[in-house]
């Protein structure tokens, strides 16, 4: 029984490959809403770069290659079991040892994941601030207690019994038409486009009433916690609403104007009438140029305040900015489309909870699974997803209306079951954004093993995790080298802080589960060097193979 428990193991966790298709609004919603980190240009709100190095001659085909960095270069790893385990601490110790990490504070821990034996601890229990470590705390919670294949469900009605014709003869609703929110991380202006459609094709084409949104599924505002730390409008601290769209972001495009001194044209993506725009950004023929971008909460609007200069003849450049007020975009934008589509609404929207019962929906749109949220929120270090998830989890675990509160009651519940306590850690939000968070890597690297070990979750978790080399935010780092495509892991960065937690496998082998946090580091990317040496050296480790220098 054992050894079949491991070869399903293995199966899971280092040949287990899912195909998970998410909308092209899920991609974009999460290319804007990565996590900050400590260097990212203005018009950057990615963590780090998200496109995989080039490979000279292509990728090579696996199977039909050598491994990167088996080339025998670099010391060698002794076979003898004591003496391999006596080296690993040592090249570990090593890495920490950079100059640049010298009054950092490190809590890391390697563990056998079949045994959960230790293999390497350095002040594994001290707790420090996990940044984006924390969607993984997040994740597994929701991805246990609500199921992989949860969804999200946005519905449109009107007053009226549940049963008979859907609408009125003729075609016109005399009052109020509802919106409901589910907290959808993932709706976009292009689902919106298909409920339009489906009312049309009721035969829709005039409400007296008011388009009422209806974001009551969620309470406590629309700023999370910590997220007051901070009062800019970068689209990596989005609002939370139960009635969100397309993030919550919006991208502003300024294309150089016809010569010098002209102004550039602004052009922003949806084109809601949510949406003013002040200021002006002039073409420049020479000199220093770089447009600015800002959102401010304008009454019922956000107001796009644009300055500065753009080159001309440049390409056209898109920045991502928060919305300020989630469920008047959401409205606004929605009674802009139904009017396109000749559809009237004659009382404009509002925001307020629909009647508790008596409704008769017209139209609904259900989001992709969790399982595919979770992949697009774990890869990319999607913020705005991992706040509405916590919330969600407030909302159907502790009951309805959904808080942070209830969200943050739910992940305890969760935690409690695999063994790790209230009041050992400090969560306060979903995201891991800013100082508000604290996890040592044993509780971490504990989160991870139970996620893996759970066969009701395992597979849709490890998918949903960055790979070496590959993809989401580790992309770029470990390429060419043994951990490429072996190492999956989750980052974490803030000004001070770098994080890596994860996976690193090789063929034939159990996995090892790591956790690396790193706080009080001058540059992220010091830290970030040495959790990518050790992660080779796990991988080494296993094959008892060559690491390169």
């Amino acid at each position: 029984m054992r050894t079949l428990a491991r070869s399903l193991f293995l199966r899971l966790t280092l040949g287990f490959t899912v195909a998970l298709a998410g909308s092209s609004a899920a991609a974009k919603s999460a290319e804007r809403a990565a996590e900050p980190r400590a260097t990212a240009a203005p018009t950057a709100p990615a963590t780090e770069p998200e496109t995989p190095p080039a490979h000279p001659g292509g990728r090579p085909v696996m199977g039909l290659a050598p491994r990167a960095g088996s080339g025998g270069e670099g010391p060698k790893v002794p076979r003898d079991p004591a003496q391999r385990h006596a080296w690993l601490q040592a090249e570990i110790d090593a890495a920490f040892k950079a100059p640049a990490l010298a009054k950092a504070k490190i809590s890391a821990v390697v563990l056998e994941s079949d045994s959960g034996k230790t293999l390497y601890a350095r002040d594994e229990k001290t707790p420090l601030n996990a940044a984006s470590n924390v969607k993984i705390v997040t994740t597994s919670a929701a991805l246990s207690l609500l199921g992989p294949e949860y969804r999200w469900r946005t519905t449109v009605a009107v007053v009226g019994p549940p049963n008979g014709p859907p609408l009125p003869a003729g075609g016109e609703i005399g009052g109020d038409l509802y919106v409901r929110g589910s907290g959808d991380p993932t709706l976009s202006t292009e689902d919106l486009t298909a409920i339009v459609g489906d009312l049309a094709a009721l035969g829709l084409h005039k409400v007296r009433g008011a388009l009422v949104v209806d974001d009551s599924l969620f309470q406590g505002g629309y700023v999370p916690p910590a997220y007051d730390q901070r009062n800019d409008s970068t689209a990596s601290r989005t609002a939370s609403s139960a009635a969100s769209l397309d993030g919550n972001v919006v991208g502003v495009t300024v294309i150089p104007g016809p010569a010098a001194g002209a102004a550039a044209r602004i052009v922003v993506d949806p084109p809601s009438p949510y949406f003013t725009i002040a200021g002006r950004v002039v073409t420049a023929a020479s000199g220093p140029a770089a447009p600015a971008v800002d959102t401010k909460e304008d009454g019922p609007h956000t107001r796009v305040n644009v300055a500065g200069r753009i080159r001309l003849g440049a390409d056209p450049r898109t920045i991502y900015r928060r919305v300020a007020n989630p469920s008047q975009f959401l409205g606004q934008t929605l009674r802009q489309m139904l009017e396109h589509r000749g559809i009237s609404v004659g009382g404009g929207v509002r925001v307020a909870a629909a009647p508790g019962q008596g409704l008769r929906v017209l139209a609904t749109h259900d989001s992709a699974p969790l399982a595919v949220v979770v992949q697009d929120l774990n890869k990319r270090s999607n913020n705005f997803a991992a706040e509405q998830l916590l919330r969600t989890l407030g909302a159907e675990i502790g009951g309805r209306p959904g808080s942070w509160d209830k969200g943050l009651k739910a992940v305890a519940r969760y935690l409690t079951g695999i063994g790790i306590k209230t009041g050992t850690y400090q969560m306060t939000n979903g995201s891991g954004l800013y100082d508000s968070n604290r996890f040592s890597a044993a509780q971490i690297a504990t989160i991870l093993r139970a996620a893996s070990h759970d066969f009701r979750i395992s597979a849709e978790f490890l998918a949903s995790l960055a790979i070496a080399g590959t993809d989401g935010t580790i992309a770029h780092r470990m390429g060419s080298t043994l951990a490429e495509r072996y190492v999956r892991a989750k980052t974490g960065t803030l000004a001070n802080v770098s994080c890596l937690s994860g996976f690193a496998g090789s063929p034939g082998h159990l996995p090892l589960v790591f956790s690396i946090l790193v706080n009080d580091v001058p540059n992220p990317v010091d830290a970030r060097r040495a959790q990518d040496r050790i992660a080779e050296i796990l991988v080494a480790y296993l094959e008892g193979d060559a690491v390169a220098k």
